[in-house]
């Protein structure tokens, strides 16, 4: 396999020929709904975003003021408190919007993607327009005024041609079509990092999603059953063991019987830029689990990884294979070795998982052109790819899969009109296609691209979509996913 892929490199332990090639099966990480994203998700556009107080440089508003749904108690300071709107799928040029709510203040929209405002009893409406960029199609609800005694609440604002009943935005629904796994990993705001509590947790139908635990595990389910996909769940890292035995049976008691879960514990532990990374670091020198940095991060990711699993499976216990525990590792060898023999990992998972990325090297070489960059992404595949196999011969020494919890390019480059050039340049459809050709004839198995929508900037350009409802004639890597999908 691997001199399929023009490198000399050798699998250790395990053989090429002894290593199978199962189906691919395409799966999507999920943007967070955020708005400055252009990544809306729910039919619901005050869903995203975070209250933010009317005061200078707009501090958020702090949780004593805000309920597990979103809801203002109370204006802190009695400052006015705005929340952005998501905006309508960004090929929409105009739409009637309506927003209702419960509760008794005052509240108005405002920003240039607003006309015609039209205050009713209980709610108001407005002519949203389409003013071509982000800032110039944007609209805010202010809260100026409300009633400790009967708060504004619920507030619900969508097209006036959406049901009411409609939890996801059509055009949303439509883009996952064919996706068969559905990573929540940005929806729950894994990487942030923050302490998390079954008491305090998002509730059914937050507005506020983009903070604390994200978006609530009940809305994840919703999605996961109108779709038809397989959900991946990521626990936070300081969650207790209460949360996470609750969040296992509201899953395993709220999905079909017959529905796969996918399950992994924190995102990137061994990535030293994220803080989950120091934190672990920090855990295990504390615990003297090593006096090696790598190893004393690595060793203490694969305890908490082990007492995760174990609840999980204690909860599945009744239907074990419907459960996939997965084990995050960098794309090298040598850390899987280490994650899955550390006081025998490998007993508790049921996945090794990497990310095969290529065009990893962009930011510390940047292209001079897009003409220099298609060869450069061609070769990294094939590295990347190598190295991917070789954590898969570690997977399967110890009987177990070897998937990737996210795929596709890693292009960062400064130059944010290079790097926009290079996205949407047409081979980089070509580019996508070869990588997705060489997995599926040469590792197979689960494969999660990254990530579903998000615009160019000079911290990446990861997503499929650069907004919400983009025609794939200007989506090369949508595109080149689609019709790979059509061909599984």
């Amino acid at each position: 396999m691997l001199a399929a892929l023009g490198l000399a490199s050798a699998v250790p332990s395990v053989a090429d020929a002894a290593l199978p090639v199962p189906p691919t099966t395409i799966g999507l990480n999920i943007s967070p709904p955020n708005p400055f994203r252009r990544a809306r998700a729910f039919a619901n556009l005050a869903v995203g975003g975070s209250w933010q107080s009317a005061q200078p440089k707009s501090p958020a508003v702090g949780p004593d003021s805000v309920d597990k749904r979103g809801n203002l108690k109370q204006l802190a300071d009695g400052k006015p408190a705005f929340r952005i709107l998501s905006q309508p799928t960004s090929d929409t040029k105009e739409a009637t919007i309506k927003c209702t709510y419960d509760g008794r203040g005052s509240i108005r929209p405002s920003g240039k993607g607003a006309r015609d405002v039209r205050m009713e009893q209980g709610g108001f409406s407005f002519h949203w327009v389409n003013g071509g960029s982000y800032n110039d199609s944007l609209v805010m609800v202010t809260v100026s005024a409300l009633d400790p005694a009967d708060p504004i609440r619920n507030l619900d604002c969508r097209e006036t041609t959406l049901p009411r009943t409609a939890r996801f935005d059509p055009a949303f629904l439509e883009m996952l079509r064919g996706f068969k796994i559905l990573r929540f990993m940005d929806w729950q705001n894994v990487n942030n990092n923050a302490a998390v509590t079954w008491a305090t947790r998002h509730s059914e139908g937050a507005l506020d999603v983009n903070n604390a635990d994200g978006v609530a595990i009940e809305d994840m389910l919703a999605l996961a059953k109108q779709t038809g996909a397989i959900p991946w769940f990521n626990m936070p890292w300081n969650a207790d063991d209460d949360y996470v035995e609750r969040f296992a049976r509201l899953v395993h008691d709220s999905l079909p019987p017959d529905r796969i879960v996918y399950v992994e514990e924190g995102n990137e532990v061994w990535n030293a830029r994220f803080p989950v990374s120091k934190q672990a670091l920090q855990e295990g020198l504390a615990a003297n689990l090593s006096a090696k940095t790598e190893e004393a991060r690595l060793f203490r990711y694969a305890e908490r990884l082990q007492r995760a699993m174990d609840i999980w499976a204690k909860v599945f216990a009744d239907r074990p294979s419907r459960l996939v525990r997965v084990a995050n590792c960098q794309n090298w060898a040598l850390r899987a070795q280490m994650v899955l023999t550390y006081k025998n990992t490998y007993k508790h998972i049921d996945a090794l998982a990497t990310a095969p990325y290529f065009g990893v090297d962009f930011r510390s070489k940047p292209p001079a052109s897009p003409d220099e960059a298609f060869p450069r992404l061609e070769a990294s595949m094939d590295q990347v790819l190598g190295n991917a196999l070789e954590a898969k011969a570690v997977a399967a020494k110890y009987g177990k899969r070897y998937i990737a919890y996210e795929a596709g390019q890693h292009i960062i480059l400064n130059d944010v009109e290079l790097a926009s050039q290079v996205q949407r340049d047409p081979r980089m459809y070509d580019a996508y296609r070869r990588y997705l050709s060489l997995w599926k004839s040469q590792i197979g198995d689960t494969l999660m691209m990254y990530t579903s929508v998000q615009p160019v900037v000079q911290w990446g350009g990861w997503g499929l979509l650069e907004y919400s409802g983009q025609p794939l004639s200007e989506a090369p890597k949508m595109r080149a996913v689609r019709d790979a999908l059509k061909g599984d």
